[in-house]
């Protein structure tokens, strides 16, 4: 018998303690140790989990194939879609029953390699399916000293997989930290100050000139600090928008080293065909209300590079879209429909001359 049911797996669990059920586990054959241990630790409460791979890790049990088996379970019963997005802000029932499967993967530092390939994974669909708010959750659950771990642990033997996704980690991160500069700067140019009524100026006492030209000044210190705080964000935002946009050796979400791996591939680029669009797009908007046309036109050359070939990422209505845009730029900046200064006229001599 290679697996258990779901009526005698809680009559194990509820008979014996978890201590008794790891070590009658470690008495089976390995795959029966995996088989029995993944149903059964499967409820187990996050904060018993470590005493069991304790147990588990003294008695010779292969752990990491146990709670592989047990996130692969929870992810495939629970299946994100579109329409499971509650909200913006909020994360529906189902993906947060996946996003929490991720600290299965976090119990032993010698998975922390399969932690961060499956999360990248979770993170690649649910952007892939426009959800940002679960992306978000995924990533956050992944430890900060994960890359540092994973570096001790292979030094410079890091198989081209693991290789490949702290790469594609450092992508994920870049984005991620975009569409949050994004989101702090539509707040802050939500909030500008509002100008307050100056009642009691001329013709009033004076103790009202007084308090109006208080006012005054206090309304131009709150507009002067919004206006340097708006400066510095704005550029914030547009650095790490082009961070995306021309990441660094070889381009965002390329893998480093080819692993042969064709549906791999095929996701990573059908997720650059997502996310350059739409991030190109939130820069212009940036740096349009920011009254930098100049960029905009210049961000036409970055799409047009043949080192990045941005522009094979964008469908036809993308890049007429995005070509109306750089248009309107040039004309108020003053240089040609095609993003050059417009010459100046030579001056036509005279008939004296």
């Amino acid at each position: 018998k290679t697996s258990l049911d779901d009526k005698e797996s809680s009559g194990i669990n509820a008979e014996y303690g978890l201590g008794e059920v790891v070590y009658y586990a470690s008495l089976l054959q390995p795959e029966l140790q995996v088989s029995l241990l993944s149903e059964v630790l499967a409820d187990v409460d996050e904060e018993e989990r470590g005493g069991c791979v304790e147990a588990a890790l003294a008695l010779s049990i292969p752990i990491d194939e146990v709670t592989m088996r047990i996130y692969e379970s929870i992810v495939s019963q629970h299946v994100p879609s579109n329409s499971d997005l509650v909200s913006v802000a909020n994360i529906s029932d189902t993906d947060a029953r996946v996003v929490a499967a991720v600290s299965w993967l976090l119990l032993t530092p010698s998975q922390r390699s399969d932690a961060l390939i499956q999360g990248n994974r979770l993170i690649r669909r649910f952007l892939g399916a426009r959800k940002h708010t679960p992306a978000c959750a995924v990533f956050e659950m992944i430890p900060a000293d994960t890359i540092e771990t994973i570096q001790k642990q292979w030094g410079e033997e890091t198989p081209a997989k693991v290789g490949n996704a702290v790469r594609e980690y450092l992508c994920l991160r870049a984005y991620l930290d975009t569409h949050q500069a994004y989101n702090d700067w539509c707040s802050h140019s939500a909030n500008r100050p509002t100008t307050p009524t100056f009642e009691g100026g001329e013709g009033g006492t004076f103790s009202e000139q007084v308090a109006v030209e208080e006012k005054k000044k206090s309304h131009e210190l709150a507009m002067q600090r919004w206006e340097q705080h708006l400066i510095v964000q704005t550029q914030l935002t547009r650095d790490k928008m082009l961070n995306v946009l021309l990441f660094i050796d070889g381009g965002w979400m390329i893998d480093e080293v080819d692993t042969g791996d064709v549906e791999r591939r095929e996701q990573l680029e059908s997720l650059r065909r997502v996310c350059i669009p739409s991030t190109t797009f939130l820069l212009v908007n940036v740096l349009t209300e920011s009254g930098q046309d100049a960029a905009v036109v210049e961000l036409a050359d970055y799409l047009a590079s043949e080192q990045y070939q941005l522009y094979t990422l964008f469908t036809k209505e993308e890049l007429r879209k995005f070509l109306v845009r750089v248009y309107e730029s040039s004309i108020r900046c003053g240089c040609d429909p095609l993003g050059f200064n417009e010459p100046v006229a030579e001056e036509q001599p005279t008939e004296e001359n």
